[in-house]
């Protein structure tokens, strides 16, 4: 077929250099942007049936497509003609490939007819003179056969799967939803990376921060509560361990168990 590698990971290695901190805040900010435009366009996740898997799915192909490196990927796979596709998918038997070509192409329009909106500003050929139908119910013809293909690669009804078929069940509702990303897209394409993000970044950091030293202080006055109505080797070694650890977290934090604190445990536990 000439297609390149076989793309059997590809699903896990869309973020190449990006780090894990700096995948999981894009992630979460696009996905709180996904969230609150459903809101806004009375669609809220779970409208339909169970999809807050598509949210997640979205927001992975949303930041994916922002990576230069995930086009060099896909690139290999995709085209204008849908009788070229399916001219791959017959020249291999390889179950993977045909469901990576038929995802990367339905991925491709519904990014092309919601994000960007330039199909048909993309030129003459007969492929970009169909109607919007067309595209849409191509997309859900090749959503639906990945799903397919991703359930015969597993042999079983998989999490991919179906969210892929939520997506072509319900493609003009997601396609709509997406347009109305557009612009929240854009401005993060175009901040990522930058001052702004880096910004956000600390800012993400900030927030896990406190949010695991106030878990870690609820968690060590629970042990200390404890300890103080019965003091024994086992909970003062947990005790111990755990305002350690709160130390590590929040560096004006500082704990012994002094000598008062032990008569004091001990009193209470009589």
């Amino acid at each position: 077929m000439g297609k390149g590698k076989n793309p059997k990971n590809n699903d896990n290695c869309l973020y190449f250099d990006i780090s894990s901190q700096e995948r999981d805040a894009a992630l979460n900010f696009l996905l709180s942007v996904l969230l609150r435009v459903r809101k806004e366009e009375g669609f809220p996740s779970n409208h339909f049936v169970f999809d807050e898997d598509v949210n997640v799915y979205l927001a992975h192909l949303l930041f994916a497509i922002s990576l230069p490196e995930y086009h060099d990927m896909a690139a290999p796979y995709i085209s204008n003609e849908s009788s070229e596709i399916l001219d791959w998918v017959r020249a291999t038997d390889d179950k993977t490939i045909r469901y990576f070509i038929f995802k990367v192409n339905a991925d491709r329009l519904l990014i092309h007819t919601a994000i960007f909106d330039d199909i048909h500003a993309r030129g003459k050929g007969r492929f970009f003179q169909r109607s919007p139908r067309y595209y849409q119910e191509l997309a859900r013809l090749y959503y639906d056969q990945a799903a397919a293909y991703h359930k015969r690669i597993y042999r079983k009804t998989t999490g991919v799967g179906e969210v892929l078929e939520k997506i072509s069940k319900y493609y003009p509702f997601y396609q709509a939803m997406l347009k109305r990303v557009r612009r929240d897209y854009f401005s993060f394409v175009g901040s990522f990376r930058d001052q702004g993000f880096q910004h956000f970044l600390n800012e993400m950091r900030d927030y896990e921060r406190k949010a695991k030293a106030q878990s870690q202080t609820d968690y060590f006055l629970d042990l200390y509560g404890a300890w103080m109505r019965s003091p024994t080797g086992r909970l003062r070694e947990a005790l111990i361990k755990a305002a350690r650890e709160l130390e590590q977290i929040d560096p004006e934090f500082h704990f012994e168990l002094t000598e008062s604190r032990l008569r004091r445990g001990g009193e209470e536990a009589a």
